[in-house]
């Protein structure tokens, strides 16, 4: 986990649309600006690259175009979800956080978390009587104190879903470890088919990864969209929260890679 964690934090520099790779661009210009007249062109290329690719990434258009690539026509499942009979929902978790001073914490989900649960629920309309697996443990130590998936079952339980109902796997720290324990789960309890909810961006690698473990997993994806405080329209407008979604889908595009390097990933599928 610790080498896993190293990698990532590594491609962290190289990934088009953080803010190290933004500086890394900057430095590199900035360099150029003090190599002579010679270099004149190059320079002007190389800002001007860097001011238009970011701007891109920060736009509804290029944002939305980058998550295309991850989609597939990943969507929630709606007709006639009862039709399909799984054994269970199971439920990827996606973040959290533990905010809290000396004395007192308060755990909350991320906004992807947020969404995964709420498809999670809207299955369960669906389907009542079916198990909810819910799969996530402590992902970064350093910013959540308790396993994602008990932060999913709270909020399940909220929403009125009976515990029994609710079956927790809290020690997978990425989505290998989730196929791999999720798949442990579905032995013991003598399950087959089961639908996976997970962000439409995220679905694409833990597809691959359950299917690659042996599982077959339905497909039912989670969309969010936050509503800004004033509706832009202009679509080249630039924002952070659709830079943020440009360097999400540069994330799972790298982790996707790093997956099939290892070997967790082994079925006929690529970017394309």
């Amino acid at each position: 986990m610790i080498y896993f964690v190293s990698v990532i934090e590594m491609y962290e520099l190289l990934l088009p649309g953080s803010l190290p790779f933004l500086l890394l661009l900057i430095l590199i210009g900035v360099i150029l600006l003090y190599a002579g007249p010679k270099l004149r062109t190059l320079k002007r290329i190389w800002l001007t690259s860097t001011l238009c690719a970011y701007w891109l990434m920060s736009t509804q258009l290029g944002a939305t175009y980058l998550e295309s690539i991850l989609n597939q026509d990943f969507t929630p499942i709606n007709a006639n979800v009862e039709t399909i009979d799984p054994d269970a929902i199971v439920v990827l978790s996606g973040g959290g956080h533990t905010l809290g001073n000396n004395k007192n914490a308060i755990n909350i989900v991320s906004i992807h978390t947020a969404y995964r649960i709420l498809e999670a629920y809207r299955l369960h309309k669906k389907l009542p009587k079916v198990p909810i697996i819910l799969s996530g443990g402590i992902g970064d130590s350093l910013a959540l104190s308790i396993p994602e998936s008990e932060l999913m079952r709270k909020e399940l339980l909220d929403l009125g879903v009976q515990d029994r109902l609710l079956l927790i796997e809290p020690n997978s720290q990425n989505t290998y470890e989730q196929a791999i324990n999720v798949a442990k789960v579905m032995t013991r309890l003598d399950m087959k088919r089961f639908v996976l909810v997970t962000s439409h961006t995220h679905m694409k690698r833990a597809l691959a990864t359950f299917r690659t473990q042996g599982l077959y997993a339905i497909p039912s994806a989670s969309f969010h969209s936050e509503i800004p405080t004033r509706q832009i329209k202009w679509s080249l407008y630039p924002t952070k929260t659709n830079l943020a979604r440009s360097l999400n889908v540069m994330r799972e595009i790298a982790a996707y890679m790093y997956y099939k390097q290892q070997g967790w990933i082994t079925i006929s599928d690529a970017f394309n």
